[in-house]
């Protein structure tokens, strides 16, 4: 499956690492490059 997430804080981290273990296809948006 393929997921954009908006925020590349502690939540959208933690949502992040649990979709890449599934094996899904994610995108992570932030305004700060310093989180990508």
């Amino acid at each position: 499956m393929k997921v954009i997430i908006c925020g590349a804080g502690q939540v959208g981290h933690n949502i992040a690492r649990s979709l890449v273990r599934e094996e899904n296809d994610i995108t992570v948006i932030d305004q700060s490059e310093d989180l990508i």
